[in-house]
């Protein structure tokens, strides 16, 4: 006789009620960040609740834990050619115009994120500084060692996906670690890499290119851990100013980078670039379009075979920018976009990483130096152009549509993306009006988080030296 079945009497008398309560959201745990690392601790008191017991009418302090971010690649599956140019190029010029919102994630979605934009665009800028920064629960991450909240925002994405363990051996088998950084005056990411790389007693040394005047490296202020007077070289290009939007400038970098690292290129290239758009939040992503892509170019002519890229992005809402994402994920083996917790939820900041280069110093150069030049002549019939704004030309696309469209798991992973950094960003937007209409509503305990985070990022133990 089979058991568990009607022929069996001892299962057929078996009482079908149960005084346990079946289980559901909110009787069961939730998993926290440590649920996979307890170690020994596997023996732990159950937390479901007992629906028969009257609930404690003092409200216990709630436990502050830092939000599980799950990091999500995108793993690029075509088959690469070296020394082929990919498929799907083309440059389109025409009209600067509103994008396509459903192209990339959900018009309503954007809509409605813009239009909590505009609710802000007539608060005083001290009321509105004062209220992120009671809004924010990470507004004190930047209270750190290092020179800015940037070096905090790496610190974040590295303890993600560790890209300073990489670890590269030259022909006499000693470690080195190199890097290029890109527009990251006054050197947030600079500092934290060398600092990071020198508390573990690792050999580094990183080349820079940023604006010079009031946006250059702040060398004098980096941590002592640093070392970096004696691993770190700025470089302005061949005309001393830094502006990477200038081809020689780019050329001259990359070749001052590849001369020191043996022709080699670096193990990992970082891009911050941005500047202030303020009172033109609207037009963020097509006033960055340009810097985005000239640092790109300079990633590619400065990056290892292999080696890792960190590109500080906004919104992906246009063809062109989706269009350079496509690239990047076209010559990397995976990449992931992410917005770390440094990052102001009220914005639309992200980051992109690249993972494995497939090819040092791939044909895409010459097409997007190509795209460069379209640019700078635009800008140059612009300046004299009497036409209204909404009439003058600009480089619209630079990847084939049709090519990106029929691309489903990147259309997936681009649009899942967006939507859920949009819905976040607009969570951010609405917790900060709240503070700016009333502005003795409790705050988060900065302090804590900030504890929390430079404890789970690995920062304490040298902060407290």
């Amino acid at each position: 006789m089979d058991p568990y079945n009607d022929e069996d009497p001892d299962y057929k008398n078996t009482s079908l009620s149960s005084t346990i309560p079946i289980p559901s959201i909110d009787t069961c745990p939730k998993f926290t960040n440590n649920y996979w690392n307890r170690g020994q601790n596997y023996a732990e008191p159950s937390n479901y609740r007992d629906h028969q017991l009257p609930q404690n009418q003092f409200a216990t302090p709630k436990k502050i834990e830092l939000p599980c971010q799950n990091i999500a690649f995108l793993t690029c599956n075509f088959i690469y050619e070296e020394g082929k140019p990919i498929p799907g190029l083309e440059m389109i010029v025409g009209p600067i115009s509103e994008p396509d919102y459903n192209q990339f994630c959900i018009k309503e979605l954007v809509e409605g994120l813009l239009e909590n934009k505009r609710k802000l665009s007539n608060v005083p800028r001290a009321q509105l500084t004062a209220a992120r920064g009671k809004a924010n629960p990470y507004e004190k991450v930047g209270e750190s060692i290092f020179i800015n909240l940037s070096a905090m925002k790496l610190a974040c994405l590295d303890s993600q996906i560790s890209f300073t363990g990489v670890k590269r051996y030259d022909p006499v088998k000693d470690p080195v670690f190199w890097f290029a950084d890109l527009c990251g005056g006054p050197g947030g990411f600079a500092e934290y890499l060398l600092w990071r790389k020198h508390s573990c007693e690792e050999k580094v040394f990183g080349w820079g290119i940023t604006l010079t005047g009031s946006l250059d490296y702040d060398l004098d202020k980096f941590n002592p851990i640093s070392m970096v007077k004696e691993s770190f070289e700025s470089i302005y290009g061949e005309d001393g100013t830094g502006d990477l939007y200038k081809e020689e400038n780019m050329k001259y970098f990359a070749e001052v980078v590849m001369d020191g690292t043996r022709g080699i290129g670096a193990d990992l290239v970082t891009a911050d670039g941005g500047f202030d758009i303020r009172g033109q939040e609207s037009h963020q992503e097509k006033l960055l379009k340009h810097l985005l892509l000239c640092q790109i170019i300079t990633m590619f002519m400065t990056l290892k075979k292999n080696g890792v890229f960190v590109l500080k992005v906004f919104e992906i809402f246009s063809p062109f920018t989706a269009g350079l994402i496509w690239i990047l994920y076209r010559h990397f083996e995976r990449i992931c976009i992410v917005k770390p917790l440094p990052s102001r939820p009220a914005n639309s900041e992200r980051y992109v990483i690249c993972c494995n280069l497939k090819e040092k110093s791939p044909q895409i150069i010459s097409y997007l130096l190509e795209v460069n030049k379209k640019f700078h002549e635009l800008k140059t019939i612009s300046s004299s152009s009497k036409e209204p704004k909404e009439q003058q030309m600009d480089v619209n696309e630079i990847v084939k549509s049709e090519i990106m469209n029929v691309d489903e798991e990147f259309m997936d992973y681009l649009k899942t993306s967006n939507m859920k950094i949009a819905i976040k960003q607009k969570e951010g937007l609405i917790e900060l009006q709240k503070y700016i209409d009333n502005p003795d509503l409790e705050t988060p305990d900065h302090n804590e988080y900030r504890r929390l985070c430079f404890q789970e990022w690995h920062i304490i133990k040298n902060e407290e030296q």
